[in-house]
């Protein structure tokens, strides 16, 4: 019985994400500094994923790393310059390899990569020789139609035939053959050609080689001795045929020729992957150090409860506030200790990047260099993941639109080479981003009338507008300062993303920009989605939450302060002009008699935006376990989720980034 494989899936896709991720950082590093280490590193790397794909059956990624690992070879061997049309082909063969896993991992047919390889054998004048035929892994039908002719009596044989290069119409000598194939054995299970033609060829040398699975009932000799003879064949290889993921008989490389992809018989692709996360286990034993506390604890806990139910209950009370603090540290250290489980250091996502600044220079015929600093911080994986386009749309706004041409930065006294720093660190309860760039900064005046031109704000706002307020205008959807739409930019859609990807993730977004010297944005996130501090306000009787890194500033008022600018209800704050908005009226709650002759409220402020809401009461602050509202509720975009308080009541969370955006 062949060996069950689909249980592997999981591990073998995390394997290969970190190879992949391996040969792209080696790739970046060979181009600026070249070392035979790092030759050997991206050619263990390919050779891991090529062992571990074809284990797995999966022919086109180890079809594909075996030329690139070819191609290693001959640089390890003949050591010749590091140049860029090498670094460019490897690249293109890392990006083929990294299509062929999302396509292995949605199930979806796989992409040509003949062009590929063509390109890498050209590049070091490989002479394209017919790599050994790899024989189709049998589809359920054939396997069930091999399995009755092995109960039959029959051997499974497999026929690997090279036709003559002269050979005129190939593809009817290849029906021919299958023909006298099937008269000489007796059966033909399966039937596969040779992989996709090199770029020019035509059709019909698709058919120069091919593979044949049969049954027979004779002996390799006679089947051997009765193919023979043809004029128009080169070669013809009767071998046993074994069942398993990679068969190798010594003709050309093939694939099958019916429809979709050759997958293993046990591979179930397309399935979801599910998410992992690895924690080291000096972290698991002090969770488990944490559990075994908590025991004790509760022993202790019973003992005094028996110990009251014999005595007096009054004189187990001092020993049953001790175990509960105790127990209350412990639960807390326990929250961390799972908490950081979920985290997960943020190089994961910056080590992506590099890869992409080199790209967006080549195309924009910019020099750029982009420093990493603080990989190392922690922050959760669920974050981690939803941060990718934000910061992708960022780089590429700094790579085009910041960082000056190499001859506009001679101009200006600039080194010709344009530098792009992104850095993270931990500030409190959150964890802050900063990506800065020395290019030519943020005209605001530019900013606005760009923004005036494109009916994004009127004459009116632009006059109240401060230089600060101005520059936020990126933000807004549609809006572009670009003369003209390229692929990078131009389009007005990437701050749009930005904004909305981290207002999602309840984060806030600032710009310092000096112009002509550069510009910073500065993006602040909370650690974790899954346990928040809260902040408890009361609203027509009804206890909601607000999301503690989302409230700038709590104050009171009176009504007397309350302004109205522009038809609005709006507050001045330092000097700012906020709006207000009560937000029993924003979720529709009847209004309350208010004894108070003050106004508490809460600022609250997202992403780049900043709003203050009138509640009825200041409750207090404390930690919340975010629980899901599922979807029996339908969108509620107001809410984020809900809690449940210590007195076993349920209070909404709202979702700040919502409220102040509408």
């Amino acid at each position: 019985m062949m060996m069950e494989l689909s249980a592997y899936r999981d591990i073998f896709i995390e394997e290969l994400n970190e190879q992949l991720e391996r040969i792209d950082q080696s790739l970046l590093t060979l181009e600026h500094a070249p070392a035979p280490e790092l030759v050997q590193t991206i050619f263990r790397a390919a050779h891991t994923i090529k062992g571990s794909a074809s284990t797995m059956g999966f022919r086109e990624m180890s079809d594909l790393t075996h030329e690139v690992e070819y191609a290693l070879e001959w640089v390890r061997e003949k050591k010749p310059e590091i140049t860029g049309k090498l670094i460019d082909t490897l690249f293109r063969a890392l990006d083929a390899m990294k299509l062929l896993r999302t396509q292995y991992i949605s199930g979806g047919d796989y992409a040509d990569c003949s062009a590929v390889v063509a390109e890498i054998k050209a590049l070091i004048n490989m002479p394209d020789e017919p790599q050994p035929v790899r024989l189709p892994v049998l589809s359920p039908a054939e396997r069930l139609l091999a399995e009755e002719a092995v109960v039959a009596g029959y051997s499974l044989l497999s026929v690997a035939v090279t036709l003559k290069e002269e050979c005129l119409m190939k593809a009817a000598r290849h029906y021919m053959l299958l023909q006298r194939i099937e008269d000489v054995c007796g059966k033909v299970v399966a039937v596969a050609l040779s992989a996709a033609a090199a770029i020019g060829a035509d059709e019909d040398s698709r058919y120069i080689r091919f593979a044949v699975v049969a049954a027979a009932g004779k002996d390799i000799q006679q089947i051997s001795e009765q193919l023979a003879g043809d004029s128009d064949v080169q070669s013809i290889a009767v071998t046993p045929f074994v069942p398993g993921p990679e068969t190798v008989t010594g003709a050309a490389a093939v694939e099958p020729s019916l429809a979709g992809p050759p997958s293993s018989p046990n591979m179930e692709r397309g399935n979801s992957t599910q998410p992992t996360v690895r924690v080291s286990v000096e972290r698991l034993d002090h969770l488990m150090n944490l559990v075994g506390e908590l025991l004790i604890e509760q022993t202790s806990l019973a003992d005094l409860s028996a110990a009251g139910l014999r005595n007096d209950p009054a004189k187990v009370l001092p020993g049953i506030g001790g175990v509960s603090d105790h127990m209350g540290t412990i639960i807390k250290e326990l929250q961390e200790g799972v908490m950081k489980t979920r985290m997960l250091p943020i190089d994961q996502l910056f080590n992506r990047f590099p890869r992409l600044v080199r790209d967006l220079a080549h195309k924009l015929g910019k020099e750029i260099e982009l420093l990493i600093q603080g990989g190392e911080t922690e922050l959760d994986r669920m974050i981690i993941e939803e941060l990718s386009d934000p910061l992708i749309h960022l780089i590429r706004n700094s790579t085009d639109h910041g960082i000056e041409s190499p001859e506009a930065r001679v101009e200006r006294g600039k080194s010709p080479k344009g530098m792009i720093t992104l850095t993270s660190f931990h500030e409190e309860n959150q964890v802050v981003i900063r990506l800065e760039d020395d290019g030519q900064g943020i005209d605001a005046g530019r900013i606005k009338a760009s923004a005036l031109s494109k009916g994004i704000i009127t004459e009116e706002q632009a006059g109240f507008l401060t230089a600060q307020e101005a520059i936020h205008l990126i933000f807004e959807p549609g809006f572009s300062t670009a003369a003209e739409v390229s692929e990078v930019s131009g389009r007005g859609v990437g701050m749009d993303i930005v904004r909305s990807q981290i207002g999602r993730l309840n984060g806030i977004i600032d710009i310092e920009t000096v112009p002509g010297q550069g510009t910073v944005f500065i993006i602040r996130l909370p650690l974790t989605l899954a346990i928040i501090k809260g902040l408890l306000v009361n609203v027509s009787g009804r206890v909601l939450i607000l999301p503690m890194y989302n409230v700038a500033e709590i104050v009171r008022i009176s009504p007397e302060d309350i302004q109205i600018i522009q038809g609005e209800q709006a507050i001045i704050n330092h000097g700012r002009i906020v709006p207000l908005s009560w937000l029993r009226d924003k979720l529709h709650y009847p209004r309350t008699e208010r004894s108070s002759k003050t106004i508490p409220l809460v600022i609250v402020r997202s992403v780049d935006r900043i709003a203050a809401f009138a509640v009825d009461e200041i409750i207090g602050n404390q930690e919340v376990v975010i629980k899901s509202l599922g979807v029996y509720l339908g969108t509620m975009n107001h809410l984020s989720g809900a809690t449940i308080l210590g007195n076993g009541r349920v209070a909404l969370i709202l979702d700040a980034s919502y409220l102040v955006s509408h």
